[in-house]
């Protein structure tokens, strides 16, 4: 048969897909290399099973030797489904072209289905990783509580402040303060599944984390990443082989791009004082390590052989890439007795520069 049709498609979608309207269908052309016309065809997808809408194409006329653009790929998600989805499942989208009743082209293309809270991986969708870092989960908010009475225990101004002091070292008080709050939590490290960096995984949310007294080394980011976004403050996911980290923004900026995959560029705004980056398993260790310690063993990581990425995560919300929707989920009990106690001293902040700018600029 002389006539193909090329498609390009998300090898991965999930519930993040459709609340940040990620693109399904990429691409789509339909070649015709023969020697013979055809008029009045139609070219239909469907999904199996039902994660999507069907769509149907109508094509006036596909001439021999000629290649046609398919520009309207606008395809709609159920939202539902998606939802709804407790693991993840194979998943086909079947494209026909179809002539009158006979069929010219049919091809399957295969789609993995992730479970609502589950992440793909920088293999396929590096750029919703913002998505699972939920400020607004209530979770959060308690682990804000517990930073503002350190502060507060330390003789510090208590409120959660963000950038409004104008302060690099009170940015970092800040950071040290959630620290030893999500320190308080005694939560113990689970391990993630092998190559998670690359092809994802299931996350806990900040809800679930407190609940369960777990968390592996991308949900300890994760949970970093929602209390300081919630704070305030501008922070960074960072990815390297294996494993994974938080950094924050000491004044208010952001990289100019969603993902910086140049670890030059993350490590020369370390060496200016304006970004620090901390190891968040240190959290799950017992007796916890000081900040300054979690701080220099992710500068550590900061290096040519292990970096992957940083993701912005402020910079990923000025282009819509919004939290994921989830229902409101408290812990049923408390932290253990006393693990708030854990680490409620407030670590001094090292010599830091003032402020040098006035509003959010560019890398």
């Amino acid at each position: 048969m002389t006539i193909k049709i090329e498609a390009v498609i998300a090898s991965k979608i999930g519930f993040a897909s459709h609340q940040n309207a990620v693109p399904v269908l990429r691409e789509l052309t339909v070649h015709n290399d023969g020697e013979a016309d055809f008029n009045d065809l139609e070219l239909e997808l469907v999904a199996d099973p039902p994660f999507l809408e069907g769509k149907m194409w109508r094509l006036d006329r596909l001439s021999k030797g000629s290649t046609l653009h398919i520009t309207e790929r606008n395809l709609a998600l159920n939202a539902g489904y998606l939802a709804d989805l407790a693991e993840s499942l194979a998943a086909t989208v079947i494209l026909r072209l179809r002539c009158k009743d006979a069929t010219l082209f049919s091809q399957s293309f295969p789609i993995e289905l992730l479970a609502k809270n589950e992440w793909g991986g920088v293999n396929s969708m590096p750029e919703l990783l913002p998505a699972f870092v939920m400020p607004n989960d209530p979770a959060v908010d308690r682990v804000l509580k517990s930073a503002s009475d350190v502060l507060r225990r330390a003789g510090k101004t208590d409120g959660i402040d963000g950038y409004e002091s104008k302060s690099r070292t009170r940015t970092w008080e800040l950071a040290s303060a959630i620290w030893s709050a999500v320190c308080g939590l005694r939560l113990s490290y689970a391990l993630p599944p092998a190559s998670f960096e690359t092809h994802g995984q299931k996350v806990r949310t900040p809800g679930l984390i407190l609940e369960g007294g777990i968390a592996t080394c991308l949900d300890t980011a994760l949970l970093f990443a929602a209390a300081l976004e919630q704070a305030g403050l501008n922070s960074l996911l960072i990815l390297t082989k294996g494993h994974a980290f938080v950094g924050v923004w000491l004044q208010p900026q952001e990289f100019s791009q969603l993902i910086t995959d140049e670890v030059s560029a993350v490590r020369k705004r370390i060496d200016l004082k304006e970004v620090l980056v901390f190891e968040t398993t240190l959290a799950t260790q017992f007796p916890v390590p000081s900040f300054s310690q979690a701080i220099s063993n992710a500068e550590r990581q900061i290096n040519d052989e292990d970096f992957i990425m940083a993701i912005d995560i402020h910079r990923a919300r000025m282009q819509r890439i919004r939290p994921l929707a989830s229902s409101v989920y408290l812990p049923k009990s408390s932290p253990a007795e006393g693990s708030e106690e854990v680490s409620e001293s407030l670590e001094a902040a090292p010599p830091l520069p003032g402020f040098d700018i006035e509003i959010s600029t560019d890398a």
